[in-house]
């Protein structure tokens, strides 16, 4: 479920994200923008050995690659610049979650004009944080065509006037994906994340809900009803080092 919400995502975000022709079961999706490609894989051990090697390749060429396994069963050999995150991959039954809870001073609202969804895709890039889209330059995550995609929405949380916690969802008619849920450092532990999540949740209640955990948010969406259900693996390798440019792991 999470993957095929990941590729149609993914899709919806066109043109800043377009796919490549990958085998069956497979995705491939080139990120120019963000010199990145993130192959998908839409079943159990989709790619036959050697497929996995000759995307990998191409897809360096392009820049940095992020491989999401959300079986947990891809093994890929040992080699110095390859990393590996397993976080579980997590799901909560259709369901309204209950009653509001937002704590004094939190305003959450939906991103529905280019200059909320901006303010969002800053909070995300700098508390998520998202390295690789520093420094920030609006569009480079979010783009305003999201504004337009059904099934997308993102969500923003202000404490008092300042734009404090933002994630993004996309209902693909079967499955709720929670994106890149963040708060920006001087805002956590307040109650934030809570209040954008239920927004995430409340918005779409007839949908089961389905996320990868971050080890942060672990707890937190396990008391919004969500249970782990298998681990994922994403592997990122990083792409050709441009001049000047010092190694170092990206997301």
């Amino acid at each position: 479920m999470d993957a095929a919400n990941a590729v149609a995502m993914w899709a919806g975000l066109a043109p800043l994200a377009r796919p490549v022709p990958g085998p069956a079961g497979v995705s491939v999706i080139d990120i120019p923008v963000q010199r990145t490609t993130r192959i998908i894989l839409r079943r159990r051990r989709a790619a036959r050995p050697g497929q996995l090697d000759e995307l990998l390749a191409a897809a360096g060429q392009r820049g940095r690659v992020v491989v999401e396994d959300s079986f947990g069963d891809l093994v890929l050999p040992p080699a110095r610049d390859i990393t590996v995150d397993r976080m579980p991959l997590m799901l909560r039954p259709a369901g309204d979650p209950g009653p509001r809870e937002t704590a004094v001073g939190i305003q959450v609202v939906r991103a529905a004009g280019r200059g909320a969804l901006a303010e969002a895709e800053r909070v995300i890039v700098d508390g998520f944080p998202r390295p690789a889209l520093q420094p920030y330059r609006p569009g480079r995550m979010l783009p305003p065509q999201a504004l337009l995609v059904p099934g997308w929405r993102t969500w923003l949380a202000y404490r008092g006037a300042e734009p404090a916690a933002a994630c993004c969802a996309y209902d693909d008619g079967a499955a709720l994906g929670i994106y890149w849920l963040a708060a920006l450092p001087r805002y956590r532990s307040l109650g934030l994340g809570r209040a954008v999540m239920f927004a995430a949740l409340a918005a779409d209640p007839e949908r089961p809900a389905v996320l990868v955990a971050t080890a942060a948010g672990e707890r937190l969406y396990a008391s919004l009803g969500f249970a782990a259900v298998s681990e994922a693996a994403w592997y990122r390798i990083p792409g050709p080092r441009r001049g000047g440019e010092a190694p170092g792991r990206r997301r």
